[in-house]
């Protein structure tokens, strides 16, 4: 049953009623009751008086419900009220784990109290420059596809797709997810993207899963659509464009927290690491020489061998001038590994003081 802003409705499983005062999606809607709180409701939960008869007989309390202008949402004519209210722009939080700009899927409970019970919000994220078109499809078990949704999201905001129950989760498993981009003015005109994702169930399941972002406001459980570092594009140099060469079908991959490596790096396959000792601890009072060492040393072998477990394919650690005693030591733990390459590191970048590890 759809709902608008204002119908006065009654609990269809309980005692009470109220006013709607917010669309949250096509099954879910605040009420307003008694008492002033906003309660969110499935629709199916819900009657209105003036739907049928048998539901207008069944609707015989009177409730004293007034709504605040501020819980009233103002919709606009020329769009559809749940259009509108499922829209928001994202908001800035810098402390969060995910800052990546790209277009994700994120599974969000809908209380952040209860990450492993009750509602999910599932939405889908613009975090980026572009305003965007996008089409979703859920794949079932039998391999079909059926288009759930599209629609138009602005830069920088967020599209509510939809407001499910745990045991609703298993058709929002797989799917593919297709985007447009579009900019007024660009350098570049990125390419559509179009991502297959597949979610393991289980995983919402544990509250590890689910992260905070520097975006959103709550924690979610985060699928990467694509990541506009690596997403291609065609820039004004290219005279031809050829539709199947470029369009490429991605696999959506699930947001996990940075390595070491990834904390340091600075182009794809590529990291810098400063190894001044300054750079790992904030204070250095009571360490002796080999102490200072010793930490730089275990801070080489960490980012050395994070680097490879990500297939860097390169690494340049910047040790200093000083004595010589850090890059002799770097170069003896080096030996150890194989498939490994040293070489100065760029003279007019960083001086004498830095390594290039080749990582093959």
């Amino acid at each position: 049953m759809r709902f608008k802003v204002g119908d006065k409705v009654k609990f269809l499983n309980e005692n009470g009623g109220g006013i709607v005062s917010k669309i949250i999606s096509s099954k879910m809607v605040n009420v307003t009751i008694e008492d002033g709180f906003d309660v969110p409701v499935l629709s199916k939960d819900l009657i209105k008086p003036d739907s049928n008869e048998k539901a207008a007989e069944l609707f015989n309390e009177d409730f004293n419900v007034e709504l605040p202008e501020s819980s009233i949402e103002k919709i606009s004519e020329e769009r559809e009220p749940e259009l509108d209210d499922r829209i928001s722009r994202l908001r800035n939080f810098p402390s969060g784990d995910v800052s990546e700009k790209g277009v994700y899927l994120a599974f969000a409970p809908h209380d952040e109290s209860f990450l492993i019970a009750g509602y999910l919000d599932i939405f889908l994220i613009n975090h980026t420059g572009y305003d965007i078109l996008f089409s979703l499809f859920l794949e079932d078990e039998n391999g079909k596809f059926s288009g759930i949704d599209y629609d138009f999201i602005p830069a920088e905001s967020k599209i509510l797709l939809e407001t499910i129950e745990r045991d609703e989760l298993n058709k929002w498993l797989k799917g593919v997810v297709q985007v447009l981009f579009h900019k007024d003015e660009s350098n570049k005109v990125l390419m559509p993207a179009s991502s297959k994702f597949k979610i393991k169930g289980a995983k919402l399941s544990h509250e590890g899963a689910y992260r905070s972002s520097s975006f959103l406001n709550t924690k979610a459980y985060f699928v990467s659509i694509t990541e506009m570092a690596y997403h291609p594009g065609i820039s004004s140099d290219k005279k031809t464009m050829k539709y199947d060469e470029n369009v490429k079908e991605e696999k959506a991959k699930e947001v996990k927290k940075k390595s070491l490596i990834e904390k340091h790096q600075t182009a794809f396959g590529e990291a810098e690491v400063d190894l001044h000792i300054a750079e790992l601890i904030d204070n250095i009072a009571g360490l002796s020489s080999r102490d200072m060492l010793n930490i730089q040393k275990e801070y080489f072998i960490k980012c050395l061998e994070s680097a490879i477990a990500e297939k860097f394919k390169k690494v340049t650690f910047i040790h200093g001038v000083g004595n010589g005693v850090l890059k002799n030591e770097i170069i003896n733990i080096l030996r150890d590994y194989e498939g490994l390459k040293d070489q100065s590191a760029s003279l007019a970048k960083f001086g004498v003081g830095a390594i290039d590890v080749i990582i093959n």
